[in-house]
């Protein structure tokens, strides 16, 4: 079989070499960290079933304050499919509980929402880390972040988070309504300030935009964050949207997941994979099974038959998916630096053209 596995491909660091190796060595435990990454990039290259995910995706909130247009939780809201709520703290006090008896290395408390919207985020973190999950992270957009909420996340021991900030100045402004450029900047500058203040290595800050939104602006973006943030990243446009003909699939495309990790929605579903955002098949519920059942059972088995045997078209979850997609390669400069990124075809999204993006914010 001539299938093609591929692995963060359409992910990619402004920042240098250097810098990169820097934030490695400082996520701590060198060797666990280093076995992961083993079992990250070479289990699914081999179609490897690892005793238990190295990796889950619990979702602690699918809810959200933006309508961003590139997100598909924006087209699910406005079909008005009905996705949203919080985490309840004994199903991830039941998740984390079983986490660590198996030979996990991380969780990340995000998926399609917005974890800073869950009241028990800051208590997550710290009965994570107490209870010795090595890697704790999640993805925000920051919009919500006060002094406050960054010190107890700081000091709950959160091993990493990644702010998605899209562009700058009104740009921005109009993608991430209603968050304002200059306020979130402050905000992120405080967990820096407070995290050296306060003696800790940690959280790491990781910032991210969409490719399209700092598009030949990528060196004025990195400097912007000299100083502020531990790593500077790009990804690849993604329009995710909902209709099937609006994508340009690989049909010799493997998705590594199935072997890498487990995505967990608010409510207990164990999905096909953290780009399954419609739930379109759902594996198991962990409030009926264990994680270790549903990850060795036959929904589980099934998906990674097809995804080996390059079948996995014929899931409805990766006909809607982009990281199947065709892709275009392309060189970016940064200080005399070439980075060799990829983008999806017919997937580029026109930043600059947002319809109606203010009044889908105020609905």
């Amino acid at each position: 079989m001539g299938g093609e596995v591929k692995i963060n491909y359409d992910y990619f660091a402004l920042t240098g070499k250097w810098q990169n190796v820097a934030y490695f060595l400082r996520q701590g435990h060198l060797l666990a960290h280093i076995v992961d990454r083993f079992k990250w990039h070479y289990f699914p290259k081999y179609f490897i079933t690892p005793a238990f995910p190295t990796h889950i995706d619990i979702e602690t909130s699918s809810r959200c304050q933006m309508r961003c247009p590139m997100c598909k939780t924006t087209k699910m809201a406005e079909k008005g499919l009905d996705f949203m709520g919080c985490m309840d703290f004994g199903i991830y006090e039941k998740i984390i509980d079983e986490c660590i008896k198996e030979p996990l290395y991380s969780i990340k408390l995000s998926w399609r929402g917005e974890p800073l919207l869950n009241p028990d985020i800051v208590k997550m973190v710290r009965y994570a880390k107490e209870k010795g999950i090595k890697d704790v992270a999640f993805l925000s957009n920051g919009e919500r972040l006060t002094q406050k909420l960054a010190e107890d996340l700081i000091l709950s021991g959160l091993d990493w988070l990644s702010i998605s900030f899209d562009g700058m100045g009104e740009l921005y402004d109009k993608v991430r309504a209603p968050a304002k450029f200059i306020e979130t900047l402050e905000k992120i500058k405080y967990i820096r300030v407070f995290r050296e203040k306060s003696g800790k290595n940690k959280p790491l800050i990781r910032i991210q935009s969409i490719h399209s939104a700092i598009s030949r602006k990528e060196e004025e973006f990195l400097r912007l964050w000299d100083g502020i943030a531990d790593r500077v990243n790009f990804i690849a446009d993604q329009k995710r949207s909902l209709n099937e003909d609006d994508y340009e699939q690989n049909p010799a495309y493997i998705c590594p997941s199935p072997w890498q990790r487990a995505c967990i929605s608010w409510d207990g579903k164990v999905v096909q994979c953290y780009g399954d955002y419609m739930q379109g098949n759902v594996l198991g519920n962990v409030n009926e099974k264990s994680l270790k059942e549903i990850w060795h059972d036959q929904p589980f088995i099934k998906l990674r038959k097809l995804m080996k045997s390059g079948k996995r078209l014929s899931t409805k979850p990766c006909r809607i998916c982009s990281d199947g997609g065709l892709i275009e390669e392309k060189m970016v400069m940064i200080d005399r630096r070439k980075i060799k990124a990829v983008q999806y075809v017919n997937q580029r999204i026109d930043i600059n053209v947002l319809t109606d993006i203010e009044k889908r914010n105020e609905a």
